[in-house]
């Protein structure tokens, strides 16, 4: 069994493992760490926990090739296309494959036309390029949450996106969280390629896109503070042990809500606007730090995550 570069072990005990697959995104600087797959291998069971884009598949499938690994469990924490976006490549090459996401989604899936139509339109020609358009995944390969194997709990986590959930699982001794993007972006374990000096720093980036509802996105948020596990494996990018992560996150989110308020009031600019947050936000202090690439990245999602807030506070003013 070979162990490609681009796969990160994160736990293994007991005949159980846990790794993070990088997934990039050939020819764009700043995603060569950013999106990725979780694959947890037990006795009897081989799952995985979001795909990447089908642009990232070819990657994703030589990194399974060479573990000798074929999934027989798909989990999606939420329905964008850096999530989802190679499930029907992997049914396409692993028939036996069952897929599950939060139930209202499943049709986005099916016949994912619609939402690639949506997020071209949302990315840019030159990114929707980079993704490509998604396959189809079969219904007869998507499983309701009551069809899971025991060992895995589903927590609905909306915010991020109305259909997100997040997963709890024990593996390797471990007792994880794969939350999605329900905190977050969070530069655990496998982030330290963001940092200009290879060192990785803490921090949280608000992923608030519109149409966002604060208050439904921060009760996700206590949801994840009450859940039991001590290692919380984010979508984006990495595993951390913090467990003031949720606690942080809902400060944050507060705190955001607040500021955008004042900003409208105040007449600011989007791009005045991320300016004041990305000074008097602490979990964003590290931005600095960041490569030039991945600060080019990160300016475009928090002007997204600062519309969210905008967008839901000038509808309900």
């Amino acid at each position: 069994m070979t162990r490609t570069n681009d796969v990160r072990p994160v736990a293994a005990a007991g005949g159980e493992s846990l790794d993070l697959i990088r997934l990039p995104l050939d020819g764009r600087p700043g995603f060569e760490e950013f999106l990725g797959a979780w694959l947890l291998r037990a006795p009897g069971e081989t799952a995985l926990v979001d795909c990447g884009v089908a642009g990232s598949y070819a990657r994703l499938k030589k990194a399974l090739d060479d573990l000798e690994a074929a999934p027989d469990l798909l989990l999606l924490t939420h329905i964008h296309l850096d999530h989802c976006g190679a499930a029907g490549c992997l049914c396409r090459d692993y028939p036996r494959l069952k897929v599950f996401c939060c139930e209202r989604a499943s049709q986005h899936l099916i016949s994912p036309q619609k939402l690639w139509q949506a997020t071209a339109a949302t990315l840019g020609e030159a990114m929707a390029a980079a993704y490509r358009p998604p396959l189809p995944v079969p219904a007869s390969a998507l499983v309701a949450r009551e069809q899971l194997p025991p060992a895995w709990r589903v927590i609905d986590t909306p915010g991020h996106a109305a259909h997100h959930v997040s997963f709890l699982r024990r593996c390797a001794g471990r007792r994880l969280c794969f939350g999605g993007e329900a905190l977050g972006v969070i530069p655990g374990d496998g982030a330290a390629s963001w940092f200009a000096d290879g060192r990785r720093r803490d921090g949280i980036r608000p992923a608030t896109p519109p149409r966002y509802v604060p208050e439904i996105g921060r009760e996700s948020m206590r949801k994840l503070a009450a859940a039991d596990w001590d290692l919380f494996c984010a979508g984006h990018f990495g595993a951390s042990s913090d467990r003031t992560l949720p606690e942080r996150a809902l400060k944050q989110n507060l705190f955001w809500e607040e500021t955008i308020a004042q900003a409208l009031r105040d007449g600011l600019s989007e791009d005045e606007t991320v300016e004041l947050l990305r000074r008097e936000d602490p979990e964003l202090a590290n931005l600095v730090a960041y490569t030039e690439s991945a600060q080019s990245r990160e300016a475009y999602f928090l002007g997204n995550s600062v519309r969210g807030f905008a967008r839901f506070l000038g509808e309900n003013a």
